[in-house]
């Protein structure tokens, strides 16, 4: 097994630390003894060479991105993600109106990702939004009623909005919107009425832009709908830790070295966690280095609108 980028960084960090090779290995959970870990270092590792690099950079990119990296449903538990996922459970439990979660983040940044997570892990109804539904308070409504497995036409949006509300009174649940842009004055208060009314909690995906065009253009509305949110999560740029984590938890096999920070300032540059995941896709099937992915890609995307 010959000494590679990934065993010389390693190597830097056990130094850096002054452990020997037994405790270095159980301190960044190498997966190997201490023996073998020196026979890595020194070549003379007789074992399944490919498999002990997967498990090395992975035990790197961890360390590196401080701790365990956890993945649901394919998905890596970001900071984000998982004060996304404890909002929900707080508003679920809450006594009072609380029991709204808005997420917000740039095209790309993983908000639909989130939504499917929130889906799973909570057990909601997940839907996106149209946008018919600023111009038709009905066809929002009958969009509701149909994720909600409520059949028949609706005649008239006081029918719907009762079905609506009697339907989730019997059974409360977890709405998922994904997609929420451009809200009518109309449905806002009925979301408020859904919180009021029912034990349901609502989770509302946006982007920035949107988020504040809805407080501006139905103001006292939208301010009466956020105070019932438990938590405002705004999606941060892409840092240099996540592409750690993202590296350890879904491309164990494509070695980052030091290309972490390009590929955040690439990704923060066009499209967020979209252009990650094309960067680690195209390195990951060529087996080329993550820097010269990361410029290939860039090259070939436009920035994206973010309002």
């Amino acid at each position: 097994m010959n000494t590679n980028q990934t065993i010389a960084d390693l190597r830097e960090i056990q130094e850096s630390l002054g452990l020997p090779d037994g405790d270095f290995a159980r301190t960044v959970k190498l997966g190997y003894s201490g023996s073998s870990w020196g026979k890595m270092k020194s070549g003379t590792f007789s074992g399944n060479a490919e498999k002990a690099l997967r498990v090395l950079r992975q035990a790197l990119a961890v360390y590196r991105s401080g701790g365990a990296v956890e993945v649901k449903n394919g998905i890596v538990v970001l900071p984000h993600v998982q004060a996304a996922l404890d909002a929900v459970q707080v508003s679920r439990v809450a006594s009072d109106e609380h029991r709204l979660v808005v997420v917000s983040g740039d095209p790309g940044s993983g908000k639909s990702e989130t939504a499917r997570l929130i889906n799973a892990e909570c057990g909601g109804i997940y839907m996106h939004a149209r946008p018919s539904w600023a111009g038709s308070y009905l066809r929002s409504l009958e969009d509701i009623a149909r994720a909600l497995g409520l059949a028949g036409d609706m005649r008239s949006t006081g029918q719907a909005e009762a079905a609506v509300i009697s339907a989730l009174g019997r059974s409360p649940t977890l709405l998922v919107i994904d997609e929420a842009n451009h809200f009518s004055r109309e449905l806002i208060n009925m979301l408020k009425a859904v919180i009021n009314e029912t034990r349901c909690s609502i989770v509302l995906l946006t982007i920035p832009g949107h988020l504040a065009r809805m407080s501006a253009t139905h103001s006292e509305e939208s301010r009466q709908l956020l105070r019932r949110a438990v938590a405002i999560i705004h999606i941060p740029p892409v840092s240099t830790g996540d592409i750690l984590a993202i590296a350890a938890g879904l491309y164990p096999d494509v070695a980052i070295g030091t290309s972490a920070p390009a590929v955040a300032a690439a990704a923060n540059r066009l499209h967020r966690m979209d252009t990650v995941r094309r960067i680690f896709d195209e390195a990951d099937q060529g087996e080329e280095d993550l820097r010269h992915a990361s410029e290939r890609v860039e090259k070939s995307l436009r920035p994206v609108a973010t309002r």
